[in-house]
């Protein structure tokens, strides 16, 4: 796709989300494949840098309205569309596409211009791939720079789709990336019968998992076409839901 057509469509996109970024400001982060990575950031005083993985499903208000509530609480926050920098549809084959190179200079270029504080990376459904993904190369490369404190992964696919009958198979970064992580797993989905066995592959690499059970909840729960007016109502406490669990990692509970 044009560079130019590529920027039409992304300054659009945000248009629509307007109201949302209303806390917060746009920033464009050029990456070395030539692509570019939007992201609302919502500063913040604290010591703590959230940085929010999303894009895979398109905008969502919930996801913005946490980032200017996490702010709130002192903790900058950084909400990107990953995934709309690329034009990619989702699923876990798609996520895998995202360049390495780029992850970690976005997240470089975010880490400096957020100043040195600990980070804390959130990510929802097939983006929890490159947020794993994302931990270990930071981990490698850039360990003295700044600590990565842990991840939340909420309602978290790291397999490829299941056919029924058959367990998930898991994407090898569950095994090798070495965190703290708070795993939130909405009850009212399949992923809730697999729970344990994916908090032990997690587990199986060194990483500490604090695992969460979301009563009455959905995957994806707050952008579903179909979500309940309870599904709605917690995703209006997301970003209560997220301060408790980056405090959590914070003071090295689990």
């Amino acid at each position: 796709m044009p560079k130019t057509l590529r920027r039409l469509f992304l300054a659009l996109s945000l248009a629509l989300s307007a109201a949302a970024f209303a806390a917060g400001s746009e920033v464009v982060i050029p990456v070395p494949s030539g692509a570019e990575i939007h992201s609302a950031r919502y500063a913040a005083q604290g010591q703590t840098l959230a940085v929010f993985l999303t894009g895979e499903f398109g905008w969502s208000e919930y996801e913005y309205q946490a980032g200017a509530y996490l702010a709130g609480q002192g903790i900058e926050t950084w909400v990107a569309d990953v995934m709309g920098a690329y034009f990619l549809p989702q699923g876990m084959s798609q996520v895998r596409k995202l360049p390495d190179a780029d992850l970690i200079a976005w997240l470089e270029r975010v880490q400096k211009l957020s100043g040195k504080r600990e980070i804390v990376l959130i990510a929802t459904a097939h983006m929890a791939q490159p947020a794993l993904r994302l931990a270990r190369l930071w981990q490698a490369q850039y360990a003295k720079r700044a600590t990565l404190r842990g991840a939340v992964l909420l309602f978290p696919l790291l397999y490829e789709e299941v056919e029924p009958g058959q367990e998930p198979v898991y994407d090898p970064v569950v095994r090798q990336a070495r965190l703290d992580i708070a795993y939130l797993q909405p009850q009212s989905s399949a992923g809730y019968w697999w729970r344990e066995r994916l908090k032990a592959a997690l587990e199986s690499s060194g990483s500490r998992v604090r695992l969460t059970v979301l009563p009455g909840l959905r995957d994806g729960y707050y952008r579903r076409g179909d979500a309940t007016p309870e599904e709605l109502a917690e995703g209006g406490k997301l970003g209560e839901l997220l301060h408790g669990q980056i405090e959590a990692l914070r003071k090295g509970r689990q």
